[in-house]
């Protein structure tokens, strides 16, 4: 890496994939930087009706162990929960392999089960479907390549329900320890009733 100028001013990255960074044009550094961070890996807008949003291998494979999803979804049908499943081998998972937590944090109301065919993502608080409600939420998966354990998902959601209150829950789920050998390749989002009318998807690798 090498430096032209001095470095004064605030720093701002000139690329994407960070190998140019400049200080107010003053000065470059160039070459790759390293070290563990994020990359953008999607940034996706849903604009249309669908059943579904699935993250396939393209973005979720050997490449990173480790991922880090941030989305917002408004479900096209009232009184809705958003739903997770993984893929192995390509194929969408629907059998009893997912364990889940689910916490309310307005309340001592709790969801949670060891083998049930889905991850849940706001616990007993339904989603509204009008202008500004919807669910919007964040999780982070690890051991996606790992056959000895399992993988895994924690984070949170903030939503509205169909009066338009606002709720906001904790999560954590895994695949059972039955399947702890299954590579993940890919993830599905979608809600228990009806379409994701619109929202929008962003996932990160992260580097070790």
């Amino acid at each position: 890496m090498a430096l032209t100028k001095v470095l004064t001013g605030g720093l701002a990255a000139d690329s994407v994939d960070n190998t140019i960074l400049k200080l107010d044009d003053d000065y470059a550094l160039t070459g790759t930087v390293s070290g563990s961070g994020l990359n953008l890996l999607l940034n996706a807008t849903i604009s249309s009706a669908v059943s579904e949003y699935d993250i396939s291998s393209t973005y979720i494979n050997s490449t990173y162990d480790n991922y880090w999803l941030v989305a917002s979804l408004l479900p096209a049908t009232d009184g809705t929960n958003a739903y997770g499943r993984v893929f192995v081998g390509g194929t969408v998972q629907t059998g009893s392999i997912y364990g889940i937590e689910v916490a309310d944090r307005d309340s001592s109301a709790y969801t949670s089960g060891n083998a049930t065919e889905q991850f849940y993502f706001n616990g007993s608080n339904t989603c509204g479907n009008a202008a500004g409600e919807g669910v919007t939420y964040h999780f982070l998966m690890q051991n996606v390549n790992s056959t000895t354990r399992s993988f895994t998902v924690e984070g949170g959601t903030t939503n509205y329900t169909t009066s338009g209150n606002h709720k906001a829950v904790g999560f954590g789920g895994s695949l059972i320890v039955a399947n702890r050998a299954n590579v993940v390749n890919g993830f599905r989002l979608y809600f228990n009733s009806g379409n994701i009318a619109s929202g929008t998807v962003q996932l990160y690798g992260l580097r070790k």
